[in-house]
């Protein structure tokens, strides 16, 4: 067999095979993911959201107990006890029952109608809106609703930071899209589960028909609606009922009687809402602001609420899931050529 020198052999010039710097992976998802993310974070700020959610839900709180069926009737029928006083008086006057003159009492008769209008208008708007109301409350507490929007955008911006940084490494960063999927989830579930959307239309009703009424102006009115009522009854109960029984033994005082037995209750029922009317027209200023602050874009703010959670939700957890049932792809071979320094011969 002939033998050939001089020649370098195969193993002698190739090495073995290495693996290729992996391929950057595709990064797109993650850049979504970190703009929801930001978008998430900076809504509840530039609209104002935080600190007009804590008052929204301070409201909710203070008008629960005037929200019920049996205080709206409650209040009915005091306006009715107070029809009635009103009707007993002008009654003794038009039969000359009524000894001497009781200006307070006078005053009564003559501003009730007025009363009437605006205090029976103001129960009316309440009890109208009680079905808005409830739905209202029935969602989370108001000032968890920015943070539910903050919190999972703060995770998605930090699950997209640290993904594409996971991605241009070639690596799936399984890790981190499972953390944005979890966020992007809660935003789903957030209206699904917290009646966002059967609530949501019932809030701009609501404020259109309690804006006129929760207003300083108006408050200011009622309690001198309730001066009124106050002084009426202090010069019924100290000098009207006595004189008129004095001079007119057989006069009807049943209105006037059944009054003084209901005043104590009525006075604080009415003391007690028109307290919380009073503290709450700030409150219904920041509730009507945040509902305004997303004019500019065409629609109210709590008409979009539910929205607001389940478009970023969906998108987020599309960009979440992309590429994590893919296949791993197998780095690249190649081929290193090293000249070898030392002639050798084969055979």
């Amino acid at each position: 067999m002939t033998t050939v020198s001089g020649l370098p052999a195969y193993s002698e010039f190739v090495s073995n095979p290495e693996a290729a710097p992996p391929r950057p992976l595709r990064r797109w998802p993650f850049v979504l993911t970190i703009v929801l993310g930001a978008l998430l974070v900076l809504a509840p700020v530039g609209t104002g959201m935080f600190p007009r959610a804590v008052k929204g839900e301070a409201m909710i709180d203070a008008f629960e107990p005037y929200m019920t069926r049996s205080s709206i009737d409650g209040y009915r029928h005091d306006l009715q006890v107070l029809d009635d006083a009103r009707t007993n008086v002008s009654t003794l006057q038009q039969r000359g029952q009524q000894p001497g003159s009781y200006p307070r009492v006078d005053q009564f008769v003559r501003d009730y109608p007025e009363i009437r209008y605006h205090m029976s208008g103001m129960i009316g708007a309440i009890d109208d809106n009680r079905p808005n109301y409830e739905k209202l409350a029935a969602v989370p507490p108001f000032g968890t609703l920015p943070w539910l929007l903050a919190l999972p955008g703060a995770i998605l911006v930090g699950a997209g930071v640290l993904g594409f940084r996971r991605a241009q490494q070639g690596k799936q960063a399984l890790v981190w899209r499972s953390a944005a999927a979890l966020a992007a989830l809660g935003l789903i579930a957030v209206p699904l589960l917290g009646g966002l959307f059967p609530a949501s239309p019932a809030a701009q009703p609501l404020i259109n028909d309690l804006g006129p009424i929760l207003t300083h102006d108006e408050v200011r009115k009622l309690q001198g609606y309730f001066v009124t009522l106050v002084a009426a009854d202090g010069e019924l109960n100290s000098r009207y009922t006595a004189d008129v029984r004095s001079a007119h033994p057989d006069a009807d005082l049943t209105g006037i009687a059944t009054l003084e037995t209901r005043w104590q209750p009525m006075t604080s029922r009415f003391a007690a809402l028109i307290g919380a009317m009073n503290d709450n027209v700030r409150n219904f200023d920041a509730v009507v602001a945040l509902n305004d602050s997303t004019r500019p874009l065409g629609f109210g703010a709590f008409r979009g609420l539910g929205f607001c959670y389940l478009v970023p939700g969906i998108f987020a957890l599309a960009a979440a899931v992309e590429g994590i049932w893919l296949p791993g792809r197998v780095p690249a071979k190649r081929v290193v050529l090293r000249p070898n320094p030392v002639g050798g011969a084969r055979k």
